[in-house]
């Protein structure tokens, strides 16, 4: 830990405070392995923490994406733990990333944070999210290309589509929602992904 380093409780975990933007892709790096997701933002390691509930639709969502690209296979899926270098420097992590076939990274790239735009980013709500940060993490995914994102809501069983800051939708219960050009062919109820 740094000399400048400082540990405070927030809820039911522990996390490490720097003094703020002087956090590093190398201070991310070593963040200890606690099974929580961390994003490096402004200079700042941002944990954003996640119950079962989120984890298991994550887990639905990811499942009925990847039996689609098995059908289908034009790209591929990453999970939560996939960084993501975006234009401003942050390092964002998606819930799920789809990322077509001809963005996917080669050799040694595949073991770095990716460097392609994700062609979907899907966010699930945490009951600890607070709106202000998840709007500027879509705000932040639409400014750099990707040209879907969903956030879903688990409280709400829905679903909000943004195509652009100004294009969005909101799908529930049996809506069936689309993501052609990314996914061309793909649809599915909303119910299913709280199934």
């Amino acid at each position: 830990m740094h000399k400048t380093d400082a540990w405070m409780w927030s809820g039911d975990i522990m996390q490490s405070v720097k003094p703020k933007g002087t956090a590093t892709v190398e201070d991310l790096l070593n963040m200890p392995e606690d099974g929580l997701k961390h994003e490096l933002v402004n200079g700042e390691i941002v944990v954003s923490p996640a119950g079962w509930e989120h984890s298991k639709i994550t887990i639905k969502i990811s499942h009925i994406l990847a039996t689609f690209l098995d059908a289908h296979p034009i790209g591929e899926l990453g999970s939560s733990e996939l960084g993501i270098w975006l234009a401003g420097g942050n390092l964002r992590s998606p819930d799920v990333t789809f990322i077509r076939s001809e963005k996917v990274p080669k050799g040694e790239k595949q073991r770095a944070f990716l460097e392609s735009i994700p062609d979907l980013a899907v966010e699930v709500l945490s009951p600890s999210d607070r709106s202000k940060f998840v709007q500027a993490k879509i705000r932040e995914f639409l400014e750099n290309g990707v040209p879907i994102v969903w956030l879903v809501d688990p409280a709400q069983k829905t679903v909000t589509e943004y195509r652009s800051l100004s294009e969005i939708k909101l799908y529930s219960g049996d809506d069936v929602i689309h993501a052609d050009p990314v996914l061309p062919g793909f649809s599915c109820a909303i119910s299913r992904f709280f199934k």
